[in-house]
This record gives structure tokens, sequence and C-alpha cells, in this order.
């Protein structure tokens, strides 16, 4: 739309208001131009204009001596206009004054610009203008391209090493249980890590699912910290130039903690979608999909939304959610396709984790083993079956609880308190059972310095313990 141009007609009380909008310094008001102004009272004038010209250099912060300045202004001003005379005063203003045309309107054409550009005035787009879509996936059904997506996981679930199968999917086109049909098409990822070292974790992981190494890529936050000084946030245009320069196919952000700005509370909805917005326009613009992987939070009896860490707006931008915990009786972990923006949600994955060596190196692998139409409510708010009549009974118990804990861990006393009550068992049965897995190595006892500086007693599942010392999760 072309804007139209409004011709102020000079000395006219509007042209000698926006006059006073480019004056800047005293030297500029004191003028002869303003003078000149000042002599063309007009009756449609609404204020009287030496007025303007005190207000205006109040405004500017020339207070000192003002009522002064004012009048010697004007008493030169006249002086010198005399002594002129009137053609070469004219022809002086006349100079003057075509210079001010000229720079309020290069002023003006700025201002048209930055109008023009700014997204606010852009005049939406109706609807039958705009043609229908159909959705690209990067997994069908599970991860739309150029869309966030979100996989919420509990503590020693493997978040990890199920993306590795994700990764070599991408990658490489590798088709298993969670992955059978093959890809439109393969391409790169970016992983962006905050806590798994590529050297010692991520290649051997990614090598045991069959990944394509030449089309993975990986930034660490350590790295970028230790080579500028600063942390790597997503709202960061580096973040942005990371991603462009790679044009991955998918990009992995684990954990979202570990790229969040330091003010931003994850509390705060606001924030949050300010923080994770850059992202999505992000994916959008380059077509590619990203998975953030984010901890569950510690609360009891919760699912969905109420699982995630802090603010639940991460859960609304997600297009896809993806959530891993472990089955309570059971002990089988289990990947559940919560939420799904653009096609039914995908029935739910039972996993295990088997280790394995890659060049030496100790890893471990994510192996598929069937499908469920539980979800992760089901699983969360399903109460475990079993009571305690003999010693067994309470040793395997042991082992449930410490394997729902976060970190597979848990203090001496809140154990055995939690065992008794959901057994009804006998604190001399319930003794003899921790002390035969202790014995056996089941159950490792260690001592931990508490924040108040006292020492605490620790009771750690033995499968855990050899995780946390040989595959990282």
């Amino acid at each position: 739309m072309q804007e139209k141009k409004t011709e102020r007609a000079p000395g006219s009380y509007e042209d000698f208001v926006a006059y006073l909008g480019t004056v800047r310094t005293e030297e500029e008001l004191f003028s002869p131009l303003t003078y000149w102004f000042v002599g063309q009272n007009c009756p449609e004038d609404v204020c009287f204009r030496p007025q303007l010209v005190e207000a205006r250099a109040k405004e500017l912060g020339f207070w000192q001596g003002l009522t002064f300045k004012v009048e010697h202004w004007m008493t030169t001003s006249r002086a010198e206009a005399e002594a002129a005379g009137r053609e070469a005063f004219q022809s002086r203003i006349g100079e003057d004054y075509a210079a001010y045309r000229e720079k309020a309107e290069a002023a003006r054409e700025r201002a048209r610009r930055r109008r023009l550009s700014s997204p606010f005035l852009y005049i939406p787009k109706c609807l039958d203008d705009i043609p229908v879509r159909d959705v690209s996936w990067l997994v069908e059904g599970l991860l739309p391209q150029g869309e966030v997506s979100l996989l919420g996981a509990d503590g020693g679930t493997g978040k990890g090493i199920w993306q590795a199968q994700l990764v070599a999917y991408v990658t490489a086109g590798k088709t298993s249980g969670f992955f059978p049909q093959p890809p439109g098409q393969t391409g790169r990822v970016l992983i962006f890590a905050g806590e798994d070292d590529p050297s010692k974790v991520l290649k051997a992981r990614l090598m045991a699912a069959g990944a394509d190494m030449s089309r993975v890529m990986v930034q660490t936050s350590d790295a970028y910290f230790s080579r500028t000084g600063n942390p790597l946030c997503i709202p960061d245009k580096s973040f942005a130039k990371y991603i462009e320069s790679a044009a991955p196919a998918l990009v992995l952000i684990d954990p979202l903690q570990s790229f969040l700005p330091a003010g931003v509370e994850m509390v705060s909805r606001n924030q949050m979608r300010a923080a994770l917005l850059p992202l999505k326009a992000l994916c959008a613009r380059l077509g590619c999909a990203a998975l953030i992987a984010m901890h569950t939070n510690k609360r009891s009896n919760v699912s969905g939304r109420a699982r995630l860490a802090d603010s639940s707006d991460i859960w609304d931008i997600a297009r896809s959610v993806l959530m891993m915990g472990r089955d309570k009786n059971s002990g089988q972990l289990y990947l559940s396709h919560e939420k799904s923006s653009y096609a039914a949600p995908a029935r739910t994955a039972l996993l295990h984790i088997e280790q394995t060596q890659v060049e030496g190196v100790t890893t471990a692998v994510a192996v598929f083993d069937s499908r469920t139409d539980k979800k992760d409510a089901d699983f969360v708010e399903e109460r475990r079956v079993r009571v305690a009549q003999t010693k067994a009974d309470a040793a395997q118990a042991i082992l449930d609880v410490l394997a729902e804990a976060k970190l597979g861990s848990m203090p001496n006393t809140q154990l055995r308190a939690e065992v008794v009550k959901e057994t009804g068992c006998s604190e001399k049965t319930y003794n003899r059972a921790y002390g035969e897995l202790v014995k056996s190595g089941e159950v490792v006892k260690r001592v931990i310095r508490q924040k108040d500086g006292t020492n605490s007693w620790y009771s750690f599942s033995s499968y855990c313990s050899k995780l946390d010392d040989q595959v990282p999760i």
C-alpha cells in the first residue's frame, strides 16, 4: 500500500511543531529559522509559539538561564533581520528551511520503513487464500517436521539409549520394533548435549544402535562454555547458527535445562514460552524436527503434564510428547506417546536395556519387547501387587522399591519404612532379607554426606549402581 504524502504549508503551525521535533541543539533551537517560524502567527495556532520554544528547550534540558536565553535570542534575531534587510533575511531563511525539510523528509522516510517492516502492521491472511497442507513427518505419526516435540523420562529409564535408536533410524534408516516402517528419507542429526560426554558415552551408544557416524554432529554445553566463557542458550544467535550450518533433519536437546538462559524460571509460563519460541520458529523455517529431553519431577502418583518439571508451557508448545517410565510390578520400561497434535497417538512401546561392547568399551542398547494399550497414567496409578509372606518376598519388595526410586537409591530408614508399610512384613523379616541382599551384592550400602555436613546411609540397587559406573544414562 502506497503511503499518502501530506505537504505542510511553510510556516504553518503544523509545520512549526514538526520543525521543533527535529531540533536537537541550542544553536538549532535559538536560530534565525526558529525566529522566522515564531513570527508566522496564524489563527489556527493552538499554543503561543514562543511558549512552544520554551517547552522544547525544557525537553532538551536547556533549563539554566532559559528566560534570559529566550529574550536574548529574540532581540538578537530581530536586530540581525533589520541589519540584513528583508530580502537578504528571507534568502537565508529559505536556505535554512530547505535544509530542515530535507532532514525532516529523511526522518519521515526512515519512520515509514520501520512501520512497513513491523509485523504488527501486516494484514492478516484470509483463510480462503491459505492452501491446505498435509503434515510432513520425520517419523510417521510420532515426530512432525518443522515442529518441537518433547521426551520426558524418569531417571534410570534409558532415555538417552532409546534416543540412540532414533538417531540410527534418522541417519541410517535402521528399522526396529520402535520404528518398523522405513523412513521417507534419511538425514543429519545435531545433538546438543548437556550431560553426556561424546567420546565416553555418546559415540559408543550410537554405534551400538547402528547410527551413521558421518551424519551425526554434536555440540556440548561444556565445550561451548570453555571456548567462549558464556553458556550456550536456545535464544542465542549462536544456537541458531549451529542449526543453520548443520542443516539437520533432527535436532536433539538433552536435557532442556542445560540450554536455558540463567534468568529463566521454568515455573514461569511467559519466560519458558519466550525461551522456546526462537527454536519453534527456527524449526518451522528450516523444516527440521526438534526433540527436547527433560527429566520428570519427583511428585508421586501424578501422570502426563504433571510429571514434567515445573512449567506446563513446555507441554503446550510441543506438538508431540513422549513419556518414559518403569512398570511398578514387572520393572518393565515403557515409552508412552502421550500427546499428538496431528495424528492418533502411537501404542506404548515396552523395552529393556542390554549391555554390549563397542570397540572394547562397555555401553548399552535399547531392545524392543512389545506394545501395549496402557498409557503413562495407567502405569503410574497402578498399585504394586505384593504381600510379603516370606523373607524372599521381602527381598523382592526391597529391590522393587529401589528400582522405582530416583537414581535407584534411597536412605536406609526411608527404604525400611516403605517396604514394611507396603508389604506388612515384620522388621525382623525385613532385616534378614536386607542383610542377605547386601551380602549377595544385589544391594549396595554407601555413606553420603548431606548438605548440613552429617553422614547418612543410603541403599543402592546394584543394577543402577553398575549403570552409573559403566553406562551413564
